[in-house]
């Protein structure tokens, strides 16, 4: 059985969220048809299934729901029920029948509902209970005008009151900016009161914070059922120590030493992904070996991207002698981890970094295979004593925060659908 369970109304919207677990490393799988039991492979961690239940009848809809549930809910650590992100559909109906149907298959456990309605991201936020688009009431944007499921209210709660009685009750964003024991505290509180506790969310930090909290809560008699707009439940997934699988692969080494502000943001997003351990170096006199033992350990406990950033934390620009023996410190841990280490590729963040290293490593030429966006390209190397280890390089002022992010996703990719020689 799968350790994760997804549950969306329609396709589209089923499918982004299992991406974002695939982003952590997990393997995902969308069931079209979820009605009908089907057999999986035991490596698939996440089961996402698509109802296409948005547009039914809300009895039908929980009939369907809950189907699913039953079909694929057992043994899993954690059920997430994905609804629309301006809340259109039979979203009360739907979290009834997920949660009843989440004790059938749960019997042991006493559940509860966390319901996290907002997608930072997307510019979708939850204040005092009320669902925002781009910081305006849901009602009064284009949900409401929906010709098949319009929205009638803005407040989550309201939305949800359409269609069942479960008893709701709200967790303010004052709570959750706060400290993540006290946020813990008020949901053990909450779930003493009522049968939902829904969360305000504006940031991807209040996320983390929201499934630090839950997850301290979880154990052998007490789970949660999250029902979220998309992000949510691969952070809770995350918080709940769910990782990939061993690897059947080598990890990805990252060698990121660009000093610009960009690409600290992109290695800030980079290291919050799961199966990602990134050593920082603010001293260019640091010993080579005991990095390499560092990153030796990292790979051994199966984490799929190992490696180093030299990055400030505070934002300050070196000056170039530092610039200068930071390069050398990584074009030495380069050398040493390609002669010691197995690894599927290299992503090198910089183009002096990019650079050096190929050249350290001894490649005659480089073959460009594809360039994702402008100045950011992936190959391998040709020639020399490791011929064909794929090399992705990116330009330290290029892509938006995710870029690293994609560049590692974009290998992991390559990884599983062809033999290792990275992108």
């Amino acid at each position: 059985m799968s350790e994760i369970l997804v549950i969306g109304d329609d396709l589209t919207g089923t499918n982004a969220t299992a991406s974002a677990y695939a982003r952590d490393g997990l393997r995902a799988m969308t069931v079209l048809n979820p009605t009908v039991p089907v057999a999986l492979d035991d490596s698939v961690q996440v089961v996402a299934c698509s109802t296409g239940s948005r547009h039914m009848t809300p009895a039908r809809a929980a009939q369907t729901v809950a189907a699913t549930v039953r079909n694929f809910g057992h043994g899993t650590r954690v059920i997430v029920k994905r609804f629309d992100t301006t809340l259109r559909g039979n979203i009360g109906a739907e979290i009834e029948a997920t949660l009843t149907a989440a004790r059938e298959v749960h019997p042991k456990h006493w559940i509860r509902g966390l319901v996290v309605p907002g997608f930072p991201a997307a510019h979708r936020t939850t204040i005092g209970g009320y669902q925002l688009l781009n910081g305006e009431p849901i009602l009064m944007g284009p949900a409401s005008r929906d010709p098949f499921t319009p929205v009638q209210h803005s407040g989550v709660a309201g939305i949800i009151h359409e269609q069942t009685q479960l008893t709701t009750t709200n967790i303010d964003l004052d709570v959750v900016m706060g400290d993540v024991s006290t946020l813990a505290d008020k949901l053990a509180r909450a779930i003493q009161d009522a049968e939902l506790v829904i969360v305000d969310s504006v940031t991807d930090d209040d996320h983390q914070r929201i499934a630090t909290a839950a997850s301290a809560l979880e154990s052998d008699g007490c789970s949660w059922v999250v029902f979220e707009s998309g992000p949510f439940g691969a952070t809770y997934a995350h918080a709940l120590g769910i990782r990939p699988h061993a690897n059947r692969t080598n990890p990805i080494l990252a060698l990121i030493g660009s000093p610009t502000e960009l690409t600290r943001l992109q290695s800030d997003r980079l290291e919050g992904q799961s199966g990602v351990d990134l050593i920082t170096i603010e001293d260019p006199a640091s010993d080579v070996n005991q990095l390499l033992s560092r990153l030796q350990a990292s790979a051994k406990a199966g984490n799929a991207v190992v490696g180093i950033r030299t990055t400030s934390r505070d934002g300050s620009t070196p000056d170039p002698l530092h610039a200068s023996q930071m390069l050398a410190l990584i074009i030495d841990l380069a050398v040493e981890c390609a002669d010691s280490m197995q690894f599927d590729g290299i992503y090198a963040s910089g183009g002096d970094v990019a650079f050096a290293v190929l050249d350290a490593l001894g490649a005659r030429r480089y073959e460009v295979e594809t360039e994702v966006v402008p100045l950011a390209v992936s190959g391998k190397l040709v020639g020399g004593p490791h011929d064909g280890l794929g090399f992705a390089t990116k330009g330290g002022l290029v892509g938006d925060v995710d870029a690293a992010v994609e560049r590692i996703n974009q290998l992991r990719s390559r990884i599983r659908h062809s033999k290792p020689q990275i992108v």
